[in-house]
């Protein structure tokens, strides 16, 4: 996923879901890239 692609989610949904719309999501504690670091590590 691109860097910014989290936030563009975010957004996203935030315009038009009631669950996400109004709140305060901390994406550094709901997304990271790790998976995808450690997985294209062993393929090399």
């Amino acid at each position: 996923m691109p860097q910014g692609g989290p936030q563009t989610v975010l957004n996203v949904l935030s315009s038009f879901d009631p669950n996400v719309k109004g709140h305060n999501v901390d994406l550094t504690k709901t997304y990271t890239t790790e998976f995808a670091q450690q997985a294209n590590q062993t393929i090399k």
